[in-house]
């Protein structure tokens, strides 16, 4: 695939649409011009394939006021249109987001909510703009003004906190995220921990003498609970002794593995505040489940509810996946009234994603895979089943090759939402993060400036090169001072 672009320097943007047709290698010329023609930007592009060329053009009208990065992403979105208008002469293709490639949607609309538009303006906006379907802007909309009271509720100094905990007790088919097998990486639980407990108490330090507040704690991985009991109170007991959590608006921990949940680590999490788990089934059909390596079974989903219940916890969230391989939509439809039998306040559906360090990546073609209009229809299932169970989006988000090019999409009951999982997904509010692939991200009051500090992915990195840890959480603590 060759890109060529003229008028613009979006080769990137350029390449994220083309690639929702065609593949790296195939033998395609795309030429993208744009120009800005007093307030009129108009992209005219080409696409030759197969000996063949087809040209589409896109205009949008911006406002005299439009600052220069909104003129650039109105810009990459009108070339991803003309783009999009030849490639579909070629590959025919239902995008249900149109060439709105970026990961969060609901962000534009915010702002457009904030700059005073009415939901017809911004209908007619991201329509025109991207080519986004009816139903995904509706659904956009909707978690745009269910995430605005969430958001008003941080004040300058506010951050969140996340800790990293890199091990699970098997490493799933589709994940990509920093886990390690503890099958395999026991060994360093106990050199991860102390070293993290250092962590801990370095960077409550500096977030004291800059006089920020910790108004949520995010504990993800990674599968925390898989820790044994005594190994979890001694990470939260140092969260406890280092930071002033008096501000909490919430306090979470991902349970998300049933075989790791017992009673006596939910009394730890308990003993410390925790106000939120997650429980995280993906399905509840005990063939996909061995199929993608979770090494448990359904009724270990129930027996960890009802365990959680008794212990009292009443926020808990449950992720699934729509799209896991061989299922369809009657197998996903049964999940879905399957948890809503154990009563979780927030349900999280995303989108089967075929991550790039995955083992599903690796051996894709060994899988039948869901085709992107089963998918659309699990989505379009989860969006209706929710409004029946009282259940509103709230927060939203998109990845790299997700079926379909669709969404991961968080439903709560009201007073429920999580306010990390919004402040994290929209870039509202800083976040310090610790532990092994660890993202901390400083971002200014405006939230025009956003800068980045991570951690080391793996676990025996984290360990051999733990001084540098430490000058990491100097440079963001100086970044969160000076932005």
């Amino acid at each position: 695939m060759n890109i060529k672009t003229i008028g613009h320097d979006l080769e990137h943007n350029i390449w994220l649409v083309a690639s929702l047709f065609f593949k790296d290698d195939e033998d395609v010329n795309i030429i993208s011009r744009a120009k800005n023609d007093s307030g009129i930007i108009t992209s005219d592009t080409s696409v030759e394939y197969e000996g063949k060329t087809f040209s589409a053009s896109h205009s949008f009208e911006i406002e005299n006021s439009t600052d220069k990065h909104t003129v650039n992403r109105i810009t990459s979105a009108v070339c991803g249109m003309a783009l999009y208008k030849a490639a579909q002469n070629i590959r025919p293709k239902n995008l249900p987001w149109g060439v709105m490639t970026g990961i969060r949607p609901a962000k534009i609309i915010r702002q457009l909510l904030l700059d005073g538009k009415n939901d017809e303006d911004i209908k007619n906006y991201i329509t025109n703009l991207y080519g986004t379907s009816e139903k995904k802007l509706s659904l956009a909309l909707d978690v745009a003004k269910n995430e605005l009271p969430l958001i008003a509720k941080n004040k300058p100094d506010d951050i969140g906190l996340y800790i990293g905990i890199p091990f699970c007790p098997t490493r799933c088919l589709y994940c990509s995220f920093v886990s390690t097998d503890l099958r395999h990486s026991k060994k360093y639980v106990n050199d991860y921990l102390v070293r993290l407990v250092k962590e801990i108490e370095y960077s409550a330090k500096l977030s004291k003498a800059s006089g920020k507040r910790i108004t949520s704690i995010y504990i993800g991985g990674g599968t925390p609970t898989s820790l044994t009991p005594t190994e979890l109170d001694i990470l939260l007991c140092a969260v406890a002794k280092n930071f002033d959590t008096s501000a909490l608006y919430e306090y979470c921990v991902e349970a998300g593995r049933p075989d790791t949940i017992t009673k006596e680590k939910l009394g730890v999490l308990k003993k410390y505040g925790v106000t939120r788990i997650s429980i995280n089934p993906q399905t509840m059909h005990e063939r996909t489940l061995n199929l993608i390596g979770r090494a448990h079974s359904a009724k270990d989903i129930e027996t960890a509810f009802s365990l959680a219940r008794s212990v009292g916890f009443d926020t808990i969230n449950a992720d699934l996946i729509a799209g896991l391989p061989g299922e369809n939509e009657q197998d996903f439809l049964s999940t879905l009234n399957a948890i809503d039998a154990f009563s979780p306040e927030n349900i999280t559906v995303h989108t089967m994603s075929i991550k790039r360090g995955s083992a599903l990546h690796q051996r894709v073609a060994n899988y039948n895979l869901t085709d992107p209009t089963t998918v659309y229809n699990m989505l379009d299932m989860s969006y209706k089943f929710m409004q029946k169970t009282n259940r509103a989006p709230y927060y939203l988000y998109r990845q790299k090759n997700m079926l379909g090019n669709l969404e991961n999409v968080g439903y709560s009951i009201k007073g429920h939402e999580s306010i990390y999982n919004v402040n994290i997904m929209e870039e509202t509010q800083s976040i310090l993060a610790l532990g092994c692939g660890g993202s901390a991200k400083a971002v200014s009051q405006n939230g025009e400036r956003i800068e980045r500090v991570f951690n080391f992915k793996a676990p025996i990195e984290y360990i051999g090169r733990f001084d540098e840890i430490l000058k990491k959480k100097d440079e963001f603590f100086t970044l969160i001072n000076e932005i």
